[in-house]
């Protein structure tokens, strides 16, 4: 008997340095979820083991009694370190407080209290010594000591409880270091029950916190216990909105993160197959399926259904560098390509606003300068009078222009004259000997100095394009006859040109398609914005003669008026 006690003795020293070394390795990562807490606990079990064994080797002294009661320091000081690392450690750190630790000192200092000052019996009687008795003493035990043990059980109950239920809920990825915490608890747990209530000649206790040792020494190394926890991986994980994936080896997704679950519009995700699980998502399913173990960390953007995602996958390993994994971060960068989208329209925008600034200012410019060479010829200050009014439209198209630019829609609207219009147009271009035709007027609800802008810019595309076909003296464009008149559902322009090819009616309206050398294929695309910008449509046909007719509709029915003439 005596022989296997010292043997016991020198196992409780073995464990006791593992203990503590483990100890002082979580002091040192204290900064980590948890870390102070289970350094403390461990201490705990480290005064525990080492108190036993110190008992064992003054076996039937007096100084035996000494460590026996030393021994209720260590297990004071492991129930209640276990119970603050179960809150530290399971995302419950709110709890820990003054109130909480003051609470938690009430009960150890009751205990000494009693153990110290209290009468022989209370915590346990002493009789011998003997033989039977490990620490070489009988000791009966006392009604405190059994309250003690309810208070200590339930601490180790309470803590047991939450790592359990955070077991249930952490992900896959930490499952097995949650489990092994759970079982370093177990067993000194287990081994105080058959130890108290089992007739044994030693005390199980002590011993199976060398099993404590050992789970905690692979959660630790391998495990990777307080490096990353799981409070730690799910405060940062969870609050991303981007969707986090963990696939394995085999392509099984073992964890995903809220953003993720919303995005593949399934809850359980966890423990499918990437083939399963991301057929909602096949073009990230398609970059899973091209992985193999030489490609590193990558990043691509994917399309799905007219939206899009940053994809970043990164590889997963271990601490011995073995690929055990890949991580998916999948963002949602739709609005930013909605942006970029809209900045590279802004820019050709404005890439084409001198080109219009230089198209649509010839008509008044050419207006100004024939009427400031009769105004010079005549010496008539109506000549003058119309250079300012040619000034002044030269402003108007600045700022008509910069609204193109910035795709504003129409907000200025008025009642107007459909013939009013033609003819304030026509005043804006230089004409020559062309001829203005007006059969038929209507009111027309809008922006006037836009529809102005239409009017004109038709009036000189006919003008210009009338001499095609062969014809390109200053005769052909006299010849040209421009007629305004209403439709049932809006007005058409018309001339007596050679027309538009039918092949050519719809590209007409693109920004720099022209039919002419000297064109700059803006003017009938700013026709089509003006129109569209008034919520109208527009088409090219061809005239009764044979030549262009731009038709603008869905103004509604108008009742015409009786036709007249200008030119």
């Amino acid at each position: 008997m005596a022989t296997l006690l010292v043997v016991y003795a020198f196992l409780l020293l073995v464990v006791a340095v593992v203990v503590g070394t483990l100890s002082v390795y979580a002091w040192g990562r204290r900064d980590y979820t948890g870390g102070t807490a289970l350094s403390v606990l461990l201490a705990g079990l480290v005064v525990w083991t080492a108190s036993v064994a110190a008992g064992i080797f003054t076996r039937g002294t007096e100084l035996a009694l000494v460590w026996a009661h030393t021994v209720f320091v260590g297990v004071v000081v492991a129930v209640g370190g276990l119970f603050v690392f179960a809150l530290a450690y399971t995302g419950k750190e709110r709890f820990l407080g003054p109130r909480t630790y003051a609470l938690l000192s009430v009960e150890p200092i009751a205990f000494f209290g009693a153990l110290l000052l209290g009468p022989d019996g209370l915590i346990y009687s002493v009789s011998g010594p003997t033989d039977a008795g490990m620490y070489g003493w009988e000791l009966a035990l006392g009604p405190v000591f059994w309250g003690h043990l309810v208070y200590s059980y339930a601490l180790i109950a309470a803590s047991s409880a939450l790592i359990i239920h955070y077991a249930l809920v952490s992900g896959d990825l930490y499952r097995k270091q949650v489990y092994a915490v759970l079982l370093s608890v177990f067993l000194p747990w287990f081994g105080s029950v058959v130890s108290t209530f089992a007739d044994t000649d030693i005390a199980l206790t002590p011993l199976l916190v060398g099993g404590t040792g050992l789970v905690l020494s692979w959660a630790f190394f391998r495990g990777r216990l307080l490096d990353i926890s799981p409070v730690a991986y799910r405060e940062v994980v969870e609050s991303l909105n981007s969707a986090v994936f963990v696939v394995d080896t085999n392509d099984t997704i073992i964890e995903a993160n809220d953003a993720g679950r919303r995005l593949l519009e399934d809850e359980s995700v966890i423990g499918q197959s990437a083939d399963d699980a991301l057929e909602t998502l096949p073009e990230l399913l398609e970059k899973v399926r091209c992985l193999d173990d030489e490609i590193a960390e990558t990043q691509t953007v994917i399309e799905h259904s007219d939206r899009f995602f940053d994809v970043q996958l990164s590889p997963l390993y271990d601490s011995r560098d073995a690929l055990v994994g890949r991580v998916f971060l999948v963002h949602e960068i739709t609005d930013q390509k909605e942006r970029q989208r809209e900045l590279e329209r802004r820019n050709q925008q404005l890439d084409q606003f001198a080109a219009v600034l230089s198209h649509d200012l010839r008509n008044p410019l050419s207006v100004a300068s024939g009427r400031l060479a009769l105004a010079r010829e005549r010496n008539d200050p109506e000549e003058f009078d119309r250079v300012e009014k040619a000034h002044e439209r030269m402003s108007s198209l600045i700022d008509e222009v910069l609204a193109f630019a910035r795709d504003e829609q129409t907000t200025d609207r008025v009642e107007l004259r459909l013939s009013a219009l033609a003819k304030a147009a026509w005043g804006h271009v230089d004409t020559g000997e062309a001829a203005l035709q007006i059969d038929g007027d209507r009111e027309i609800v809008g922006d006037r100095d836009q529809l102005l802008q239409l009017f004109e810019n038709v009036v000189r595309n006919s003008v210009e394009h009338g001499a095609a076909g062969g014809r390109s003296d200053d005769a052909a464009a006299r010849a040209v006859t421009i007629r305004v008149d209403t439709t049932p559902e809006g007005f058409a322009i018309a001339d007596n040109g050679p027309g538009v090819p039918p092949e050519k009616r719809e590209e007409i309206f693109t920004h720099g398609v022209t039919s002419s050398e000297s064109g700059t294929g803006l003017g009938l695309a700013i026709v089509q914005h003006v129109v569209k910008s008034h919520g109208w449509d527009v088409e090219m046909t061809e005239s009764r003669s044979g030549g262009a007719k731009l038709v603008v509709s869905g103004l509604g029915a108008e009742s015409a008026r009786r036709p007249e003439s200008a030119s």
